[in-house]
């Protein structure tokens, strides 16, 4: 009998990768592939869902950009946080320069006189961060960050994911960032790559072209039969499978299997992550700003981070119409964090607007000729002590019917986009005879 190809479920990065170096066939749900990596087109501005930005120095992954013709501009970061009234530069660790001077004194003498040095002692997160960067920079920037992010305690989190995701700076630099405006990046993202037109969903697009022939659109998966080894599409459509790659969320990958046993269905109650609902704005006003993104700290203002995607490529007119600028607003929410207004949407965005003009990035008299949101409920993984166990415990018994899982969602971690494409690539190629 002929060998039949491997089925992927899902058309975001990770499904596309896996199709453009496999031979397996691609089942998406939507009518567009790229998931939550594709842009927006519409009225001449191109949207993200939320801030995509291509920050690797894989050298894979610039080749494939340049194979696919990706188009891909290289861009200094130009990253900020919003903090006690003030703007200071990205990372906080090493810029706390024109923050009030108590802050300051605590941010140094709490890096200079840290007495948490002994590495075996730590046992989460937030223990992690006390050793990394002390006492005042924890406290007044990582922990707090931290709970409006992710709305759990950061002793709630283990360190598996942290790697480069926090450079610790050295003293000098700790110093330097405090007495003067330091413009020195850090950090694997002090640089990152956009494409030139249409927005990060080019990158999607582009891989896309290559394997077209080989994408199926508006296929839901609706049932695995893992016994007969069919899956049903949108409650109708059976396919036989020898092997699926799955990029889609575990939890919903268990809920399209009518048998499974108690303690994989228990253990996938476990696997958390927060949620993100992003205000997409246009603004008949140009260069509203200068900046790339910036981070909000307190809680007072509802989002976690604003950014400007007319500023992601050096021709601001191929993202926005002439005379205008774009900002993409993120709220973090889920587990101990509310969406604003009860979560209406129409109250989401008045709130999000009057911080907007709060935080002085909007005006009173601005006019907004482009709206739009996104509710992504599953955003960024939760790192706490279930997460390795429950992911084993599903993974052990997918895989014993040929599921392997794959992707942000599929393996359950933090993934940049670049580690997503990869892990598409190294999964489908296991496959290959």
């Amino acid at each position: 009998m002929k060998k039949q190809k491997p089925i992927i479920l899902g058309g975001g990065l990770a499904g596309l990768s896996a199709c453009y170096h496999g031979n397996g066939v691609i089942f998406e749900k939507d009518e567009r592939s790229g998931g939550h990596a594709r842009s927006h087109i519409s009225d001449g501005f191109v949207f993200d869902e939320g801030i995509h930005v291509l920050h690797t120095e894989n050298k894979y992954i610039l080749g494939l950009m340049d194979d696919i013709k990706a188009n891909l501009e290289v861009k200094e970061r130009d990253a900020w946080i919003h903090s006690n009234g003030t703007l200071t530069r990205y990372p906080f660790q090493a810029n706390t320069y024109g923050l009030p001077v108590n802050i300051v004194k605590d941010c140094l003498i709490g890096f200079i006189e840290n007495d948490f040095n002994d590495k075996s002692k730590i046992k989460n997160y937030q223990d992690w961060v006390y050793y990394m960067f002390g006492k005042g920079i924890a406290e007044h920037f990582m922990i707090p960050y931290s709970k409006k992010f992710w709305g759990v305690e950061p002793s709630e989190l283990t360190t598996d994911w942290v790697n480069v995701r926090h450079p610790r700076p050295s003293l000098e630099e700790v110093i330097n960032g405090a007495l003067t405006d330091q413009k020195k990046g850090f950090g694997i993202n002090a640089v990152f790559r956009y494409p030139r037109k249409g927005g990060f969903g080019f990158i999607g697009k582009a891989l896309a072209k290559k394997c077209s022939d080989r994408i199926n659109l508006g296929k839901k998966a609706t049932r695995i039969d893992i016994k007969k080894k069919e899956i049903t599409f949108n409650d109708s459509e059976i396919i036989p499978y020898e092997t699926i790659l799955s990029t889609i969320p575990l939890p919903e990958l268990v809920k399209l299997i009518p048998e499974v046993p108690s303690n994989v269905a228990e253990a996938v109650k476990k696997l958390r992550t927060n949620s993100i609902y992003v205000v997409n704005i246009g603004v008949n006003r140009e260069k509203i700003t200068d900046k790339s993104w910036i981070y909000f700290l307190e809680k007072e203002f509802c989002f976690v981070r604003v950014s400007f995607p007319f500023n992601f490529t050096k021709d601001s007119d191929s993202v926005v119409p002439m005379g205008h600028s774009s900002i993409s607003v993120e709220i973090a929410y889920g587990n101990n964090n509310p969406l604003p207004g009860n979560g209406k949407k129409q109250e989401i965005i008045k709130i999000v607007m009057a911080d907007l003009k709060k935080a002085n990035l909007l005006k009173d008299d601005d006019e907004i000729v482009y709206l739009d949101t996104y509710d992504i409920k599953y955003g960024y993984v939760i790192y706490d002590k279930n997460r390795r166990p429950a992911i084993k415990e599903v993974h052990e018994f997918v895989k014993k019917y040929d599921i392997i899982p794959t992707g942000r969602y599929g393996l359950w971690a933090y993934l940049w986009s670049d580690e997503a494409m990869m892990s598409g690539k190294l999964s489908s190629e296991k496959l290959i005879p």
